[in-house]
């Protein structure tokens, strides 16, 4: 690739270390690209990505937290140890796939993990009247009988009916989980996150007990 009067201009694979470019056509998309890297070549500059679901299995009743730190560690080291190019430099990107879950970086202190348990509770009690703990009143809209439809009956798991009697009470956690964020990405160099010293990555389970995932994107 080069540049040319403020444009990226992306050339044949003969002439960047064996790598293909393809740029879609729409103008406004033009910083989007995608790079294929060949079997055999050994480049620079190509970028790869990774992703990887990371469980986190039977998580204690209510709010628990957990650190995962090793395991994106893990997935850093095995994408990396994938690639064919000698830089280990990149980014990692971790969210949670629920949406009574957060990921956070901080601390992992035992006693600190019991403040923030009685600081979540205190932010938003579970005892108090939320208008989504009113399951006789759901599905309040046709968009939410839809979501039900697509990811419970039209799945074969059950009717509305039982969906509703499964459904859990738990307003609270949803909240918390906006509060808190879904998401965070990590500088890598040389293969290694580069957390501060006392920082790790946590998921904070905010509705056990369930078994949960963690997603992990690995770019370099």
């Amino acid at each position: 690739m080069r540049w040319q009067q403020g444009k990226p201009i992306f050339l044949p694979a003969s002439t960047t270390t064996d790598l293909a470019f393809t740029v879609l056509a729409e103008p406004r998309q033009a910083h989007r690209f995608r790079t294929i890297a060949r079997a055999g070549s050994a480049t620079e500059i190509g970028v790869a990505s990774s992703y990887t679901s990371i469980p986190v299995l039977n998580t204690p009743q209510g709010i628990s937290i957990h650190d995962i730190t090793a395991q994106v560690q893990n997935c850093v080291e095995a994408h990396f140890a994938n690639r064919r190019s000698s830089s280990k430099d990149g980014v990692v990107h971790i969210h949670s796939r629920h949406t009574t879950t957060a990921i956070s970086i901080n601390e992992d202190e035992a006693r600190l993990r019991m403040d923030i348990v009685a600081f979540l509770q205190r932010i938003a009690p579970a005892n108090l009247s939320y208008a989504h703990n009113d399951l006789h009143l759901r599905p309040a809209s046709d968009k939410d009988l839809a979501a039900i439809d697509r990811n419970w009956m039209s799945q074969g798991k059950g009717t509305l009916q039982e969906f509703m009697a499964k459904e859990p009470i738990n307003a609270h956690s949803h909240l918390l989980a906006m509060v808190l964020g879904q998401s965070e990405t990590i500088p890598v160099v040389g293969g290694v996150l580069t957390l501060g010293q006392w920082q790790s990555i946590l998921l904070i389970e905010l509705d056990g007990p369930r078994d949960r995932t963690v997603g992990v994107q690995v770019m370099g």
